[in-house]
């Protein structure tokens, strides 16, 4: 008699216009799916998602955001099929529940019988950003499952004081729990008064092989070129400093994001492209700059020259996954503050030292998810 696939609903941000979130929910529903589970991702969205795929920004009024939506109206052909892109990647790539879930009481009511429930990755236990639910707590699945997380990651340095207790109550009850920072270990193992562990982004879960197969992308450049992938904006020193880069390598620059900005450098603005361009733009270009955690991921992954800047220090805000990533694989030197050396870009990055690194990682990360969802 041939046994039953477990079932398997993984609760995380995946229905946003993030290719980060996007890319990181594919990778773990893939995986698990690929090691014989039957796992969907629960199609739990919140506010934030909504307001993701918005065009234009109020109040309407606002001096600076007039300006900003006649910019939007200028790209609003190219934006609108970037959202359909990213619409369309995660219907056609992650197996999403029949149902969609819109709040923690919402799931508590449902009929959901998965063996396993996972919550992870990216900031679901970010409690100081407005997008928290306690439904990245699987809060709604108590005794109706295991419950385990995989790489949360909390983005800040500790739990908003009003839910601590409330972390408490949920994950002192889950069977295994892993986080995606070293500064979060002791904040959960604390909390929870059970064993933390630290794992990778579930990006790292897929080789280079496979994301090469993920990407696609019908206008390709073929020339040479940085690629420049700012999340939040960024910064006029970002763009100073990768302009000068472009001009001391004679190589054209490469965006995905609309920004103001952008009308005061002569880059190529891909404003157009879904995850599955925009992980081609990132593997095909010959240098990257990001200020992105999975921008930085997937240039590791990809063995690409990349440089990430980061605002403050460790303790400061989200700064943390970018510096515990970097430490980690031995990859500090890719760090840029405010100003870098254009020079710098020229320097190889030893892969043969950072796979000594990541390799073990990597295989630690699996062996978890292994062991933790194994009778």
């Amino acid at each position: 008699m041939e046994n039953k696939k477990k079932r398997v609903g993984i609760v995380t941000i995946h229905m946003i216009n993030n290719y980060g979130a996007v890319l990181q929910a594919y990778a773990l529903n893939y995986y698990l799916n690929a090691l014989g589970f039957d796992a969907e991702t629960i199609d739990f969205r919140t506010y934030r998602v909504a307001m993701s795929y918005k065009y234009f920004m109020r109040p309407m009024k606002h001096p600076m955001n007039i300006i900003r939506n006649i910019d939007t109206l200028i790209h609003l052909r190219k934006l609108k099929c970037r959202n359909e892109r990213v619409k369309g990647f995660i219907n056609d790539n992650i197996r999403l529940s029949k149902d969609v879930y819109y709040s923690n009481a919402d799931l508590a009511k449902a009929d959901l019988d998965y063996d396993y429930y996972i919550c992870g990755s990216d900031q679901i236990w970010n409690t100081f950003c407005k997008n928290y639910d306690d439904a990245f707590l699987l809060a709604f699945a108590k005794d109706k499952g295991v419950r385990l997380s995989y790489a949360a990651s909390m983005g800040m340095s500790s739990v908003h004081p009003d839910l601590v207790s409330k972390f408490h109550e949920e994950l002192s009850d889950f069977s295994a729990l892993s986080v995606r920072e070293q500064n979060a270990v002791d904040v959960i193992s604390s909390i929870s008064g059970k064993e933390t562990v630290q794992v990778m982004d579930p990006v790292f879960l897929l080789s280079s092989e496979q994301w090469q197969k993920v990407m696609r992308d019908d206008k390709k450049i073929k020339k040479p070129y940085i690629f420049f992938y700012s999340v939040h904006g960024g910064s006029s020193e970002m763009r100073d400093y990768v302009k000068s880069v472009s001009k001391r390598y004679k190589l054209p620059v490469v965006v995905v994001d609309k920004n103001l900005r952008e009308w005061l450098y002569p880059n190529i603005k891909r404003y157009d492209a879904g995850p599955a361009e925009f992980i081609s733009l990132l593997g095909g270009a010959k240098y990257v700059f990001t200020n992105s955690f999975h921008g930085s991921a997937l240039s590791i992954i990809l063995k690409k020259s990349f440089q990430v800047f980061v605002h403050g220090t460790p303790e400061q805000g989200t700064a943390s996954r970018i510096y515990s990533l970097m430490d980690t694989l031995g990859l500090a030197d890719r760090i840029v503050f405010r100003e870098g050396d254009p020079e710098s870009m020229g320097k190889e990055i030893d892969w043969t030292a950072v796979e000594s690194k990541l390799s073990p990682m990597i295989k630690f990360s699996k062996a978890f998810l292994d062991g933790a969802m194994r009778p």
